[in-house]
């Protein structure tokens, strides 16, 4: 069910399932070709950022399968990335990544609801009253967002 969802200004607000229980939030879209919207379609389009990008969602997305197969064959089918300023009402994991970007939602601003992951990267935890959980991250990228810290998430999340 992966697919490309643009608004009606014909612009990109979303790749990939919308209906996935896992939302990755991101500030700007990929620049999407005529040759479709495989991961190894936009990288080629769009280059080495958006490369580190799948990268680094597939290593904090994949559960109990490598990281490289999950990019390559189960990224785009199991999680929607979305370029829009609204949490994705069937999404139950939402990682809302960079922090201008988190600043554009309408989010609770009671600091005692969120629970800090990592103080160094400003990584914090909400579970909303529906049940969902939300991640401000920082930005997808190695320097902001290192593998140490992808795992010190993940296992914060499968302790939650």
């Amino acid at each position: 069910m992966n697919q490309i969802i643009t608004n009606n200004l014909q612009q990109i607000v979303g790749l990939g399932n919308p209906e996935s229980k896992i939302c990755i939030h991101l500030p700007n879209a990929p620049i999407v070709g005529e040759l479709g919207y495989k991961i190894d379609d936009l990288v080629a389009i769009n280059g080495n950022h958006w490369r580190k990008i799948f990268v680094i969602i597939a290593k904090l997305c994949s559960h109990n399968i490598d990281w490289k197969i999950f990019r390559s064959e189960q990224l785009i089918n199991e999680v929607y990335i979305s370029f829009e300023n609204k949490l994705n009402e069937y999404a139950t994991w939402q990682y809302i990544c960079g922090k201008n970007h988190s600043q554009s939602f309408e989010l609770c601003e009671d600091n005692q609801s969120w629970q800090t992951v990592n103080e160094e990267y400003d990584v914090k935890f909400h579970q909303t009253m529906t049940g969902q959980q939300i991640l401000l991250t920082p930005y997808l990228d190695y320097r902001q967002f290192p593998n140490a810290l992808i795992e010190e998430v993940k296992s914060y999340l499968s302790d939650s």
